[in-house]
């Protein structure tokens, strides 16, 4: 049976936990089970202590003699403070270290971002049972047990089975000519319709600033809704063939409805904003245990190569506990993915990513994709597409500020693969 799906918890799942009764109860016996390896993880990683106070309860993570423990008291390295609802969250994986801090629901006191991020997969490896990767224990196999050529493109007339078992193993992978240039021709027209109507508080676009000081719209959001010719592509039977690449059950990001579909334009120059991104998992604000794998389809209304924007990707990275953001001392394989026109790329959502900025001609590409069916016990509230947009320009707003402060040089992370 081939599968993505990584969910051990539903989707509605309560994160309801009380910071003591962790201290005192929940924590002893997590150590018990998982505090071998998570210590491990920590002490690989070299993670200096951290100490989180939740309203006032104050308990610190420390590897010791090799294992994980969690003791009443502060430590002086790394300080973070949060709310008992926020601590619940992380606890429950509805949001993870980068995300509280990116949504600011946390609070540094000691230390860096840096360092409450990395302890990310190490508190995963305790709370969930995920060790945290070992360098050297992933392999890459094909179906005939040979090794797999991880460059390898498809089409989608090709044996389904043989591009579920790759997006299975590598985590991405690469279907030519899903698409023609006239049609992508007809939804790159669509695209500078939209661009041209956008406004920049308008809730639906987010916006790069060029180093000419100028802004654009960089990102459209339900794009679907403004393009006829996507919507017309998005229900054809070669599209739709991508649900069943994996014996998943798969629900496709309704065309008609909702924003299910981004378009996105990418300039040479952009110094602000969210448009190139370095490396990270769509998943990287949390939720992975109770959503992934989503499988992200971005369409190539251009071509992209090294010089105009491509994606890569890390081999594996879907499979393993590291980190959600960059690649330090990570030896897995980076793939770079480029594109002709028509093709797509398939991600999951959990599998680290990253798109190079472009440097000698813009790229258009759009991005939409497939969620797995809900299963019994999953509860997914309805929320409206006004509070999601919000949400986003929100999340968009924080993006943007913390870029714009951060220190010259530190705004984007290396593109190298």
């Amino acid at each position: 049976m081939t599968t993505v799906d990584l969910g051990t918890r539903f989707a509605s799942e309560a994160t309801d936990i009380d910071p003591g009764e962790f201290v005192r109860a929940l924590a002893p016996e997590l150590v018990e089970a998982h505090g071998a390896d998570a210590g491990l993880g920590a002490t690989r990683l070299g993670l200096a202590p951290l100490t989180l106070d939740v309203d006032g309860e104050v308990f610190t993570f420390t590897a010791r003699a090799g294992v994980l423990d969690v003791t009443s008291g502060p430590d002086e390295a790394l300080i973070v403070a949060m709310d008992r609802q926020a601590f619940a969250d992380l606890v429950g994986d509805a949001a993870s270290t980068f995300g509280l801090n990116m949504l600011g629901r946390a609070t540094i006191s000691r230390g860096s971002i840096d360092d409450f991020v990395a302890w990310e997969p190490v508190l995963r490896s305790l709370i969930d049972g995920r060790p945290v990767y070992e360098p050297g224990s992933l392999s890459f196999v094909g179906r005939d047990g040979s090794p797999l050529d991880l460059h390898r493109s498809f089409r989608i007339d090709d044996d389904p089975d043989d591009i579920g078992h790759f997006l299975a193993q590598a985590g991405y992978v690469h279907i030519e000519s899903m698409f023609t240039e006239a049609e992508m021709a007809a939804v790159s027209a669509d695209l500078d319709d939209a661009v041209a109507a956008a406004a920049f508080d308008d809730g639906q676009s987010w916006w790069a600033r060029l180093d000419s000081g100028d802004w654009y719209a960089a990102r459209i959001l339900g794009f679907n809704q403004k393009s006829p010719a996507l919507r017309e592509l998005l229900v054809t039977e070669r599209f739709r063939a991508i649900s069943g690449l994996t014996d998943d059950e798969w629900v496709q990001r309704d065309p008609n409805i909702g924003d299910s579909a981004e378009g996105l334009l990418k300039k040479i120059g952009v110094v602000e904003g969210a448009s190139d991104v370095s490396w990270h998992k769509d998943c990287s604000l949390g939720g992975h245990s109770r959503r992934c794998c989503g499988l992200t389809v971005g369409i190539s209304v251009t071509g992209a190569g090294r010089e105009n924007g491509e994606l890569g990707a890390v081999a594996g990275s879907h499979r393993a506990n590291v980190a959600l953001l960059g690649i330090d001392g990570l030896d897995l394989p980076r793939v770079p993915l480029p594109t002709r026109t028509g093709d797509i790329t398939v991600h999951c959502s959990c599998t680290l990513h990253m798109s190079r900025p472009p440097v000698s001609a813009e790229r258009r590409v759009v991005y939409t994709g497939f969620g797995l069916a809900a299963r019994p016990g999953d509860h997914r509230p309805e929320r409206s597409q006004d509070a999601i947009r919000r949400e986003r320009a929100a999340l968009n707003d924080r993006v943007r500020a913390k870029q714009h402060s951060a220190p010259a040089g530190s705004r984007t992370a290396s593109f190298d693969l």
